[in-house]
């Protein structure tokens, strides 16, 4: 892979032909390096004006080491008239080569066509009035496309010293000049209006670009192209695909690709030894020294947030990872509790989970905690509803329960982990928890804090990417400050200890000696 990538941005020609053993006909640049260059720029309603004055005029050296980027300030302006007609504001851009008289141009728009995003409704649900959403003016008659301004022009001249032979090149060349607008994402661009003229600040800037980058460039144009035609070219996939390349520091994005597969491998790890830890474990120790209602309360969670994330039309390799989650923890909890069916108000039958062993009132410290936790947090949450109901629009009264939900289970979801802290607390010991598994998921969930740094999401949701490391701070304390019980029936990984034979006990302690 390496190698390939290596190909695609510094290709090497051979210099013999391998069929008639003779040198190989390159061409060079006609731009060679350190030749000097006039260049000029306008923005005007037609590219390449005579008429009118340039925006800036320099001349400047073919040279990659020491050239400086010339950057101008426009205040672009067009009328929502001009955009009815499909009219643009145009940015064009000209260089000469004084020795050969050769030139170069291009050209691109001040203003963005984009596909008319759908438009959901949403109303004050107490009095049903429709909440007011400010219409962005369409580009063109057929109202199929929005027009937004773009704050930033970008002109690249390619500085290539490369000699392609035949194909790639047939004489000498000019390098490519292009209006760069592949880095620019739609969070980034200007909304206008319906009132009269628009006007906005846009920077104009020229500067050389290197010619690795500019293969990277047009490869990842080729490969978003083709994605495109899968997704939808406005899709969210595609947003924040061109967002992570576009806003993310180079070398923090390559570490991000290469911790991407450390964590499918500490996932896989930590979902191996969970389940192995549930498997082995009897229905006793499991009530007693594990929170199974937390669990129990996490899955009605996930639940919700698959219900929501549907609704916001979310990734579709999202919703598959959570609802695998989602079956694994009902898994656990089966191993732990059963289902009991009884009578709410005598007639009607509502399923019940009960646990698979006797508990006495004094041992049911799960209980005792999501009791009070319940009582803490019921204020709380019934006043933020009533907030939200009043004071938000939404698009129907499911997507009102869905979106409190949601930040319920976003803002206070790491209060689940607490009553396993509660418990640790009460028993005074941590032997008994999988912490293979809670390793592996602390590194997990330190590498979606990274991904949550640099890929676009709710502001909630990114928040909840960092609740977890706090209780896994807190587990670390507990396990430092409750010294190891010699006389507990279980290992260091939660496992109960079996007596053992003699010989059995000395070959096992040869080997951990080993």
């Amino acid at each position: 892979v390496a190698n390939t990538f290596r190909g695609i941005l510094w290709p090497k020609f051979p210099e013999m032909d391998p069929v008639t053993h003779s040198f190989v006909t390159k061409h060079q640049n006609v731009f060679r390096e350190g030749d000097r260059l006039k260049a000029k720029l306008w923005v005007d309603k037609s590219a390449w004006p005579t008429k009118k004055p340039p925006l800036a005029e320099f001349e400047f050296d073919y040279e990659w080491e020491g050239f400086k980027t010339v950057s101008r300030t426009v205040n672009a302006s067009i009328t929502d008239a001009q955009l009815v007609r499909g009219e643009n504001m145009l940015l064009s851009a000209e260089v000469l080569h004084e020795k050969s008289g050769r030139v170069v141009r291009a050209k691109g728009g001040l203003v963005k066509a984009m596909a008319t995003p759908e438009v959901r409704l949403k109303y004050r649900l107490l009095s049903g009035a429709q909440c007011p959403e400010e219409p962005e003016p369409s580009f063109g008659s057929k109202g199929t496309h929005i027009a937004r301004g773009i704050p930033m022009m970008q002109v690249r001249l390619v500085f290539d010293d490369t000699a392609y032979p035949t194909p790639w090149a047939r004489s000498p060349w000019t390098p490519p000049l292009f209006v760069d607008e592949f880095w620019l994402t739609n969070d980034q661009l200007v909304k206008l209006n319906h009132t009269g003229a628009n006007i906005w600040e846009s920077q104009v800037q020229f500067e050389l670009m290197g010619v690795a980058r500019w293969r990277f460039q047009q490869h990842m144009e080729r490969s978003l192209e083709q994605n495109a035609k899968i997704w939808g070219e406005d899709s969210e996939e595609m947003l924040q695909m061109r967002d992570l390349f576009a806003n993310t520091n180079p070398y923090l994005l390559v570490v991000t690709l290469v911790v991407s597969v450390l964590h499918m491998l500490f996932e896989f790890l930590a979902f191996k030894n969970d389940v192995e830890f549930f498997q082995d474990c009897d229905p006793e120790t499991l009530n007693k020294y594990i929170s199974v209602q937390s669990i129990v309360v996490g899955i009605f969670m996930q639940i919700l947030l698959l219900l929501y994330l549907w609704d916001e039309s979310a990734n579709l390799l999202v919703l598959v990872t959570s609802l695998v989650g989602v079956f694994v923890d009902v898994w656990k909890v089966q191993r732990a509790m059963k289902v009991e069916w009884g009578k709410l108000f005598g007639i009607v039958p509502i399923p019940t989970l009960v646990s698979k062993v006797n508990r006495e009132k004094a041992d049911n410290f799960d209980g005792i905690a999501m009791k009070w936790l319940g009582l803490i947090l019921a204020p709380g949450i019934l006043g933020y509803a009533g907030y939200t109901l009043v004071c938000d629009c939404h698009r129907s009264w499911y997507s009102y329960f869905l979106f409190v939900s949601s930040s319920c289970v976003y803002s206070l979801g790491f209060v689940l982990m607490t009553p396993q802290v509660f418990i640790n607390y009460k028993h005074k010991s941590v032997a008994y928890l999988p912490w293979k598994k809670f390793v592996y998921r602390a590194i997990s969930t330190f590498i979606d804090d990274l991904f949550a740094l640099i890929i676009r999401m709710p502001t909630m949701h990114r928040l909840s990417c960092f609740r977890d490391d706090i209780v896994f701070f807190v587990y670390l304390y507990q396990r430092q400050i409750y010294k190891v019980d010699k006389s507990r029936p279980f290992d260091e990984d939660g496992f109960r200890i079996t007596a053992l034979a003699p010989g059995e006990e000395l070959a096992k302690e040869e080997k951990k000696q080993k």
